[in-house]
């Protein structure tokens, strides 16, 4: 299964209390349980980012690379904005990961989860103040 992940207050928070002590080559810090979740998930998954942001591509899938982490694809929105010239749509969604044939995508926006069921894609929802989101997400993950 291809997962993507958002990574603002998803895998990463501007609140420092709320990261774990990983840090990333641009200087953000993951969020506690992040590399250990994606681990195992790389085991029997695909693993992409799927951001609204401007982070260099190349750049994200290093700082993971380089914490044992493959990262296949990252969309930025850069990407994103292309596939809204490619659809030709006036308006395109926040995310539309299943355009690039991603089976689930995680995230912390109520928005793309409601975008979500509008368009066809599969969104599990991570709360920035859930503790055990890796729990909740390998929970979700056995009933999909």
């Amino acid at each position: 299964m291809k997962i993507s992940f958002d990574i603002d207050d998803t895998l990463i928070f501007y609140d420092r209390s709320k990261n774990g002590k990983i840090k990333l080559l641009n200087g953000e810090f993951l969020r506690e349980g992040a590399i250990e979740l994606l681990k195992e998930l790389q085991e029997s998954h695909e693993l992409w980012i799927y951001t609204t942001s401007l982070r260099t591509p190349w750049l994200l899938k290093l700082s993971f690379r380089l914490k044992g982490i493959k990262i296949r694809r990252v969309i930025n929105q850069n990407e994103h904005m292309k596939l809204s010239k490619i659809l030709n749509m006036n308006t395109i969604p926040t995310k539309l990961p299943s355009q690039f044939g991603i089976d689930l995508h995680i995230d912390d926006s109520e928005g793309v989860v409601i975008e979500g069921k509008q368009h066809g894609f599969k969104v599990l929802r991570v709360d920035p103040e859930d503790k055990s989101w890796v729990q909740t997400i390998k929970k979700n993950l056995e009933t999909i």
